[in-house]
């Protein structure tokens, strides 16, 4: 043992010693982990979904019996925007996995348009999830306001897309998504990789109408804000592609006549 009065150098000299290898960790292999681990789910089954929401051209606007149906089955624990309240039901329907899970939609500054992550749990327990909705009116970009009702559920269905992503991984899933997030040569990947998600759920029209207001038709959206989307997401013509190669869109709805049968499935 040391007397006392050295057990203070003792402590610096290992503090020094294991210096090297504590930077190592974590400057290195936990971001290594962290990317890499971004497929790791939490559950060892795979997520099955069974979602019966037709696939439709453009969603006209809802009854108020249709709305009240879809906040009846996908309101849970949901704190909602209310003039946003039908675009985002109508997305969460093709998420049914998500109908008890914790999510927030609520106005933020961000340097988007809209953006989806963890706010809570994530590292302990029971999860929350955020959907913050640019509400700045001198922002750069495309408010989802100003958007057209079919991509505005194209958009949240995106960003749902997200949320149903992070609600299958691991705390190193989701840290390895966020260093993918926030690298610029990985964005644009982790992005698309979503927007096949999208598509896949059967939101792919809503998405391309999004796409394609945000990336050329928006009066109000700068032209660096135009690139960065181009450069980021799908554009529309790859929506396009994969749209007509999924089979599910061969029998595509034009209108919303069946919608009411569709509900009652669910």
């Amino acid at each position: 043992m040391y007397p006392p009065e050295k057990n203070w150098i003792v402590k610096l000299w290992l503090c020094w010693k294991y210096a090297g290898a504590i930077l190592l960790i974590w400057t290195i292999i936990l971001p290594l982990i962290a990317t890499f681990s971004c497929g790791l789910s939490k559950r060892a089954e795979l997520p099955q979904f069974a979602s019966h929401t037709p696939i439709y051209r453009e969603w006209p606007r809802l009854s108020v019996q249709e709305l009240d149906s879809l906040r009846e089955i996908y309101g849970r624990n949901k704190l909602f925007l209310e003039e946003y309240i039908e675009p985002t039901l109508i997305a969460l329907s093709y998420y049914p996995e998500l109908r008890d899970v914790p999510i927030e939609f609520k106005y933020s500054s961000e340097a988007t348009t809209m953006a989806a992550r963890p706010i809570s749990g994530f590292l302990l327990g029971k999860r929350k999830y955020g959907v913050l909705i640019n509400g700045d009116k001198n922002f750069e970009g495309v408010l989802l306001q100003d958007t057209p009702f079919n991509a505005q559920i194209g958009i949240i269905g995106h960003e749902l897309a997200h949320i149903a992503d992070y609600n299958r991984k691991n705390i190193w899933g989701i840290l390895g998504c966020l260093f993918r997030y926030l690298d610029q040569d990985r964005r644009p990947l982790f992005e698309k990789e979503t927007d096949m998600a999208t598509i896949e759920r059967g939101l792919g029209w809503q998405l391309y109408d999004w796409a394609v207001y945000a990336m050329y038709h928006s009066p109000k959206a700068t032209e660096r804000y135009k690139e960065f989307k181009q450069y980021t997401y799908m554009k529309p013509e790859e929506i396009s592609y994969l749209i007509r190669h999924f089979s599910g869109y061969a029998s595509v709805k034009d209108s919303i006549s069946t919608f009411s049968e569709a509900i009652g499935r669910q």
